[in-house]
Formats: C-alpha cells, sequence, structure tokens
C-alpha cells in the first residue's frame, strides 16, 4: 500500500539544477581553467559534493588537463603554509584532491547562496497544490536530495512547503550518495514507513538508480530547464498542474503489480 511520496529537490521541486551547473560552471572555468559541459554536469545530479568534487578532479588529472602536483592547497587542514606544502611536496595526491575539493565546495555553495538570494527561490507551478492534495489523501510526504539541510529548510520555506513535509533527508544524513541507495533509506526511516511503500519523484538517472536501489518505485519529473535522460522511467510527467494523487496512486499500483 502507498503511504508516502518521496521528492528530490533540485530540478524536481524547483529550477535549481540550472542554478548548480551555472555555479559550478563558472567556478571550474575560474579556478581550474575549466569549461564543464552540460553534459559532464549531469551524470553528477544528485551526488553530494563530497562525492562530486574529488571525482571532478581525478577525471581531469586522468585526462591531463589539471595535474594533480599542480593543485594549490591551502593547507589550514594540516597547519601548513601553501608554500610549505607545495614546494615542501608534503601532501600526496589524494590530500591535495581532498584540499581543493574541500575549498571547491565551500565556493560552491556561497555562490549558490548568492544567486538564490538575487533570484529568488520559486516551486514548479502546482507543487504546493499538489502537496496539499496528497496530505488531504493521508500520504507522508519526504525530501531525499544530495543537498544540505540548510539548503533544504532554506527552500522549502521560501517555497512555502514546509508545512507539508513530514521529513527531510540529505547528504548529511547518509554515508553514500546517489546513485547509492542511503538517502532514500534515511527518508523511510524518518517518515517510518517501509521501503516499499513509497513513490519517489526524480529528475535524474542517478537519483532512480538510488531510489529502486532502496527498493522503492520511481516516477520521473522532466520540468527543469536542463536535460534529462529519464528512458529508464516507466512514468514521465512535466507538469505538477496536470497531476493529483490519483495518478500517484495509479502509478504505484501498477509499478508493485507489474
Amino acid at each position: 500500500m502507498l503511504r508516502a511520496v518521496i521528492f528530490d529537490m533540485d530540478g524536481t521541486l524547483l529550477d535549481s539544477e540550472v542554478v548548480h551547473y551555472i555555479v559550478i560552471h563558472e567556478i571550474l572555468r575560474k579556478r581550474l581553467g575549466y569549461d564543464q559541459t552540460v553534459e559532464e554536469y549531469m551524470q553528477y545530479c544528485g551526488t553530494p559534493d563530497s562525492e562530486m568534487w574529488p571525482d571532478i578532479l581525478e577525471n581531469l588529472e586522468k585526462k591531463g588537463l589539471w595535474p594533480v602536483e599542480k593543485i594549490p592547497v591551502t593547507g589550514k587542514s594540516v597547519g601548513l603554509s601553501a608554500g610549505e606544502l607545495i614546494f615542501g611536496g608534503i601532501l600526496s595526491a589524494e590530500e591535495r584532491i581532498h584540499e581543493v575539493s574541500a575549498e571547491l565546495e565551500r565556493l560552491h555553495w556561497i555562490e549558490y547562496d548568492k544567486y538564490m538570494r538575487k533570484n529568488g527561490i520559486q516551486a514548479f507551478p502546482g507543487v504546493m497544490e499538489l502537496f496539499a492534495a496528497l496530505k488531504r489523501e493521508g500520504l507522508k510526504i519526504g525530501i531525499a536530495t544530495g543537498s544540505l539541510h540548510r539548503i533544504v529548510r532554506d527552500n522549502l520555506e521560501a517555497m512555502k512547503l514546509a508545512d507539508f513535509v513530514d521529513a527531510a533527508a540529505t547528504s548529511e544524513d547518509c554515508e553514500f550518495g546517489k546513485p547509492a541507495p542511503d538517502v532514500y533509506l534515511s527518508a523511510a526511516s524518518m517518515l517510518q514507513v517501509e521501503p516499499g511503500e513509497c513513490l519517489v519523484v526524480e529528475d535524474a538517472e542517478n537519483g532512480i538508480l538510488g531510489a529502486r536501489g532502496a527498493g522503492m518505485q520511481c516516477v520521473g519529473f522532466n520540468g527543469s530547464q536542463l536535460p534529462s535522460d529519464l528512458r529508464s522511467a516507466p512514468f514521465v510527467f512535466s507538469d505538477y498542474r496536470q497531476v493529483g494523487p490519483a495518478d500517484f496512486f495509479d502509478w504505484y499500483e501498477k509499478l508493485t503489480n507489474h
């Protein structure tokens, strides 16, 4: 029986995936001289920064686009000056990647906050009405995202959705991000429901894989500005104003009895 609907946040509840791409693209261009494509970014949708940035740096190093020995480090975490670290050869390649990843993650959220404060936060049309309708049907509503608790809190308040959401699981609540199932399992635990009693709404393949790995049914949302490959999603919709609780019950019923 369907008891809860769990939503991804970025690109699913608000059109913020494009904001993350704009911010991350600019950081990579300015800091590392690399022009990241939309396709390259989309493979990280739902992935927490702690996993995304090291992977980006390692891939650039493998391609010879950013030799790891030239990665600048601050030395703050080990109490040494940048000069001592760079010229003294104190840090290994892995440690250098860890250092610069932490700095890029910090910059990511600073620039994201600036962008959102300047441009505002708004849910996709029809989200609030759908949430209200789902609650009237007795369903619990959860969030499962690779973002941070403070970002989720600020976004839900800005979108006036906070009162509808029963629980929100983030990258800070689990060891591994999407496509691992951890954040979905955390959300189900917070909602006090079984994974098999949940239907997930996702806008990216990483999320779909993670939801399925958690033993949950999943449908796709493709209303974001950024293209997303949702071929593996059995049902896809693009406008919250065109769906209601009956659709969610119907999708769940068809998927569980498939």
